[in-house]
Formats: structure tokens, C-alpha cells, sequence
């Protein structure tokens, strides 16, 4: 696992910097301004075609996260959604301008980043586990998977 893709993790759990240097796990550890209040279930970064790097979080609070990451690795909070229970699995649409999460509370939400409206955009027999944002090259849609065993 590379922190904020700074290199690339060889099979002793060492990350290599260059060429000659490398740095243990222990050595690249780094903490979000403002965690989640309770267990992370999730987290998703932001599509490679943005311009900023933005992190997401969802967590066991009923909170969605999310936090510019700045290139030395640091973060800043940037805004928070709630769900009413909680949040499982989070995923960014293609130009990053939306974040679809899902929750205990059997829903899937968008929250259009641009105007900050967060929406319902689904709804399951059970807690929501996994979404997931699909790009084919005539349509782009959101696939839910449930604990009701449903994909919608």
C-alpha cells in the first residue's frame, strides 16, 4: 500500500522511494485533521482527473467525510453529510462532482459537491453494503448492492 501514491510497496511491506531508498510502514503513517468519531467503513479518493486530491470517509457515526489532501500529505477537512445510521461504502462519479454513499438506513445518497445538496437517490429492503459508479460509453449509472441480496 502506497501513502497518497508516493511509491510502490514491495512484498516485505517496505515502500520504495526512488531507487535506493526505502522507508517502512511504520515510518509513512499519517493521521486526518478531524477523524470520524467511530469506526471507518469506507474510504474512496477522488477520480485522478480533478485537480485536487480530495479523500472520503464513511464511518460507523453516520457520517460521510471528506478532505483535501495536500502533496505533502497532509489534510483539511472540507465538508460532512449525514445519514441516518450507518454509512458502509461511498463512490465517486467519474468528473468527481458527486459522492454516492450508502447506509444502514437502507438508502444510497448523492451529494453534488458543486451546490452541496444531498439527496436520495435509492432505496433497499435492508441496509445498503457497496455502490459502486458505472461509466459504459453510452450511458454512466449507480449500482447498489443490499443486504435484502438485491443489486440495483
Amino acid at each position: 500500500m502506497t501513502l497518497f501514491n508516493s511509491g510502490t510497496q514491495n512484498v516485505f511491506n517496505s515502500v520504495s522511494i526512488g531507487s535506493n531508498k526505502t522507508m517502512s510502514s511504520a515510518q509513512k503513517t499519517a493521521e486526518v485533521q478531524s477523524p470520524p468519531g467511530d469506526t471507518v467503513s469506507c474510504l474512496r479518493f477522488s477520480p485522478e482527473s480533478m485537480q485536487t486530491t480530495f479523500l472520503a470517509a464513511t464511518s460507523w457515526d453516520n457520517r460521510i467525510r471528506i478532505w483535501e489532501v495536500q502533496a505533502n500529505g497532509s489534510t483539511i477537512p472540507k465538508a460532512e453529510q449525514m445519514h441516518q445510521g450507518p454509512v458502509f461504502g461511498a463512490c465517486w462519479s467519474t468528473d468527481g462532482s458527486k459522492l454516492f454513499s450508502v447506509s444502514a438506513d437502507k438508502t444510497a445518497q448523492m451529494w453534488d459537491l458543486g451546490s452541496n445538496t444531498f439527496t436520495q437517490v435509492g432505496v433497499h429492503d435492508a441496509p445498503v453494503k457497496t455502490a459502486h459508479f458505472i461509466t459504459a460509453p453510452n450511458y454512466s449509472c449507480l449500482m447498489t448492492g443490499s443486504w435484502d441480496k438485491r443489486l440495483r
